[in-house]
């Protein structure tokens, strides 16, 4: 297994930004004097962290390395700083097209990494769940499967948000990040907008834990996608908003590319 961290420089962001690349090469195993070779170009996993996260955190905080090694699959880790992976143009911060587009075609140069769309994937956890279904959604032509891990699905509920300290319920702090919270819905930041415009959706794998802050999000947007014949594999189960869930489930993801 090979790890890569670095930086590059994005004409979406304008500026450089920080990734790690987890890659399943150079699989020696010295003592049982073994060489095990996956076949390169490389299926590949965008990998989204959460609120307050960067590219290195899922390497802090779970053994997605050593799993990315087993399963013979390249994880690419992008920072996205408190964007919720979507394009700010008064910042002229496009993290949504670069997420969707651009970090593949860094990557794709860079890196032995597949083009092809049934070998690309996008996931995440929390914030990153809902930049996995929003880009993957947008930029379907790049994606084959999606994986949203409790997956901040708050577009319906920001827009009645007042100025708050904390964060994660302050409309200022919301609006910073969507604009105008009242033209959100039906944007190209609304899942539930995506849905019934995206050509040719990608499979989707959705898990939450009961008692998860996020839980009745991810089943009224699970229900929706039934309710639209999509092709969508829910898993609930007991847990929480944690890293251990988000391990579990990523892996569970993993596991069916």
């Amino acid at each position: 297994m090979v790890l890569f961290r670095g930086d590059v420089k994005c004409k979406s962001l304008q500026r450089r930004t920080s990734i790690s690349v987890i890659l399943p090469a150079d699989n020696l195993h010295f003592l049982q004097d073994s060489v095990e070779i996956v076949p390169k170009p490389y299926k590949t996993l965008y990998l989204l962290h959460g609120l307050y996260g960067s590219d290195d955190i899922f390497l802090a905080n779970t053994s997605i390395q050593k799993f990315a090694e087993d399963h013979g699959i390249a994880i690419v880790i992008p920072c996205g700083e408190n964007s919720f992976y979507v394009d700010n143009q008064k910042a002229h911060a496009y993290y949504g097209e670069y997420v969707g587009q651009e970090l593949l075609d860094i990557t794709r140069n860079i890196f032995p990494l597949s083009d092809k769309r049934e070998d690309t994937f996008i996931a995440g956890f929390s914030m990153g769940g809902y930049g996995a279904i929003r880009n993957g959604l947008k930029y379907s032509q790049n994606f084959s499967k999606i994986g949203m891990i409790s997956a901040a699905l708050i577009t319906d509920d920001i827009v009645d948000y007042v100025s708050d300290d904390n964060v994660l319920r302050s409309r200022d702090f919301y609006e910073s990040i969507f604009g105008d919270l009242n033209q959100l819905k039906g944007s190209d930041m609304d899942p539930k907008h995506l849905i019934e415009t995206a050509d040719d959706i990608p499979d989707i794998f959705m898990a939450c834990g009961n008692d998860d802050f996020l839980h009745d999000k991810n089943v009224d947007f699970y229900q929706f996608l039934k309710s639209k014949d999509i092709d969508v594999e829910f898993v609930e189960a007991p847990g929480e908003h944690t890293w251990e869930f988000s391990e579990k489930y990523i892996k569970e993801f993993i596991k069916k590319l």
